[in-house]
């Protein structure tokens, strides 16, 4: 039985059988072990019946392995051919199904509109079909939607977020084996702007209309609109923090002693960081004491940094506070442009940078992926513009 052991051997009161795995033994690779029978249940042979009664259990096991491992591949197989066959409308419920997983809703339905456009453009063709043709039919489809104004057409920004977002889509199914090529998609040209901030200069403008209005108004509702916006104020200028951030943080993120706001996500909000960045932003000595005061004035009931005083948020919906902080910089003259997107996230970048304070560590304070985010919101040009307009009296 010596040799016969090399296939199987004796295992807690069992004749355990040690077979290959597919493809055979490699380095690193266990093999397969199954049970051939208790050592109770052969006990009564002599030794050349249990050999030979050991043997046929293990050829009839290593057969039915085999008949497993062949049904195994064939399901593998067949499967592997529907996924070549997934239709753009199937591969887009499996790709929102995984994007919730790791996004906030706003996100995803933003992703999934994209694929939902290019549907209504060129049908629910199996993915293994799209080609170039299919990108610019897309494009073109994209080109013929109205626009946010109403007599105009989608912006070619908008048209170039849509196709980047469609080879987003396509690099998903790549990667499960979907599509066998990697697809480099026409994108539209969108022209290059000097990026449009407000300068620091007009933010104090904005903070001394907002203080003089904490200064005026009475009524209740007035009052806690205009301080959860001096709140939202001081925050964005002084952390860089977008307005999800802000409209979802509870005061316990608040960490005054270590000078730290925890950005977490907010299930009971069902709300995500970007990216499910979870960073600590610091607290500078112009928030501290700001926040010192603040805090010390909250209700016990208070929950959220921007609170009705009784534990309930300012607002549902973070469009509200952009509208309410869009009057306020109106009401000092200011042109439109998204408050706290490009009113102090990139107003403040922008000075950052061009203040000389290191990109890389204005990229970590904004929760830049990329440093060429960041490198766009130096306006070097602009600055470099100005110093010549400057100079051209002493000329």
């Amino acid at each position: 039985m010596a040799a016969a052991r090399k296939r199987y051997k004796k295992d807690r009161g069992n004749w355990v059988g040690q077979f290959p795995p597919p493809g055979g033994y490699q380095r690193g690779r266990n093999g397969i072990r199954r049970v051939l029978c208790s050592e109770a249940s052969i006990a009564h042979l002599d030794k050349e019946e249990q050999s030979a009664r050991l043997w046929e259990l293990y050829e009839k096991t290593a057969d039915q392995l085999k008949a497993d491992q062949a049904k195994e591949e064939e399901i593998l197989k067949k499967q592997k051919q529907e996924k070549k066959r997934m239709t753009m409308r199937q591969a887009r419920d499996e790709w929102k199904d995984e994007l919730t997983i790791t996004n906030d809703e706003k996100t995803v339905n933003l992703y999934v509109r994209s694929i939902d456009y290019y549907l209504k453009a060129a049908g629910n063709h199996e993915v293994r079909d799209f080609d170039r043709k299919k990108n610019i039919l897309f494009i073109k489809y994209l080109k013929k939607q109205p626009g946010k104004v109403d007599g105009t057409t989608m912006s070619a920004a908008t048209q170039s977020t849509h196709v980047r977002q469609l080879g987003i889509f396509l690099r998903w199914c790549f990667a499960h084996d979907i599509i066998d090529k990697r697809h480099e998609l026409k994108i539209p040209t969108v022209p290059q702007k000097d990026m449009e901030t407000y300068t620091v200069e007009d933010l104090s403008r904005a903070k001394q209309l907002i203080l003089q209005k904490m200064a005026e108004y009475t009524r209740t509702d007035d009052v806690c609109a205009i301080t959860n916006m001096y709140r939202a104020f001081m925050m964005a200028s002084n952390t860089l923090l977008r307005l999800g951030a802000l409209w979802s943080l509870p005061l316990s993120a608040i960490d005054m002693k270590r000078r730290i706001i925890r950005i977490r996500e907010v299930p009971e909000l069902g709300w995500k960081p970007k990216k499910m960045k979870f960073p600590n932003k610091p607290i500078n000595d112009q928030l501290y004491d700001f926040l010192k005061q603040d805090l010390a004035n909250r209700s016990r009931k208070e929950k959220w940094f921007l609170d009705k005083g009784d534990g309930r948020q300012w607002h549902s919906d973070t469009s509200n506070i952009s509208h309410y902080a869009t009057k306020i910089f109106r009401e000092v003259g200011l042109p439109y442009i998204k408050p706290f997107h490009w009113g102090f996230r990139a107003t403040m970048t922008t000075h950052l940078l061009n203040k000389g304070i290191k990109p890389q560590t204005v990229q970590e304070l904004a929760d830049h992926s990329s440093l060429a985010t960041t490198m766009k919101y130096f306006n070097r040009r602009t600055v470099d513009q100005r110093e010549a307009t400057d100079a051209i009296p002493d000329i």
